[in-house]
């Protein structure tokens, strides 16, 4: 996995490295990381009873790119590795003894957030912008799914993966592992919240809030309930990032806003 990781990042570098060059004003390029926390709304277990859901831990990295333009406007893009889990937990009443039963969920998605940015505090004609500045922006996030494991415990020992067809009676026969329960292909809304401060004339140091919700089921549809009290399950992440970006051309802070 890291080894594709690595030459996709390596081939999206080259060739922004080749457009770049046409771009009129900001161009830049760099890399990102973030820790935060992953939430499945409405997610199944498919026969067992319902469990208390845990938010799970969210970690990215990957590359950055984009434009920056006068007056504070970018178009902003990134290619990312999410490692995103689910946590759920219950203690239940087994034959009168009480047993603690718990489902952990990992999901890991290649993710494509393309988002328009706005640096806060430019008016027009501002001659003394600084050497930080705040931005927000807002986009939509393409994402496909890598991997997938669910792992059902009882008193902190993984058992068998569960999967009650008596349920739901179209459920024919359960799913041969975790991944086929999912879509491939996952879209969401993200929105980000952000500040910036330019190290040189070239490198720039941000570090923002990004979240992102799904809005499509992220449910395989062979393998949703068809019971009237189903709704989609949906990616809810939550994300502290931070980036180091290094402007292609020599630029003056004047010049970008």
């Amino acid at each position: 996995m890291i080894i594709r990781f690595c030459h996709i990042t390596l081939f999206l570098l080259f060739a922004y490295s080749i457009t770049a060059q046409t771009m009129r004003r900001g161009s830049y390029l760099g890399f990102t990381g973030g820790v935060g926390t992953a939430f499945v709304a409405s997610q199944y277990n498919y026969g067992l009873q319902k469990m208390t859901p845990i938010p799970g831990n969210a970690y990215t990295l990957g590359a950055v790119g984009g434009v920056t333009l006068k007056g504070g406007h970018a178009i902003h893009g990134e290619v990312v590795f999410s490692w995103q889990s689910q946590r759920y937990q219950d203690v239940w009443d087994v034959e009168g003894q009480e047993v603690l039963v718990g489902k952990d969920l990992d999901l890991t998605y290649l993710k494509f957030p393309l988002m328009y940015r706005r640096v806060i505090g430019i008016p027009n004609g501002d001659k003394d912008i600084g050497d930080s500045k705040f931005f927000w922006g807002l986009g939509v996030e393409m994402a496909a799914l890598y991997d997938a494991q669910q792992d059902y415990s009882i008193n902190g020992q993984v058992d068998d993966f569960v999967f009650d067809t008596d349920f739901n009676p179209t459920f024919e026969n359960p799913p041969p592992n975790a991944l086929d329960l999912f879509k491939i292909l996952d879209t969401s809304v993200t929105g980000t919240f952000g500040w910036e401060r330019f190290m040189s004339e070239h490198f720039v140091f941000q570090a923002e809030i990004k979240g992102a919700a799904s809005v499509l089921d992220i449910n395989q549809e062979k393998w949703r309930l068809s019971s009237s009290d189903y709704s989609p399950s949906r990616n809810i992440v939550l994300n502290f990032k931070c980036a180091l970006i290094f402007y292609v051309g020599r630029v003056e802070r004047l010049d970008l806003y």
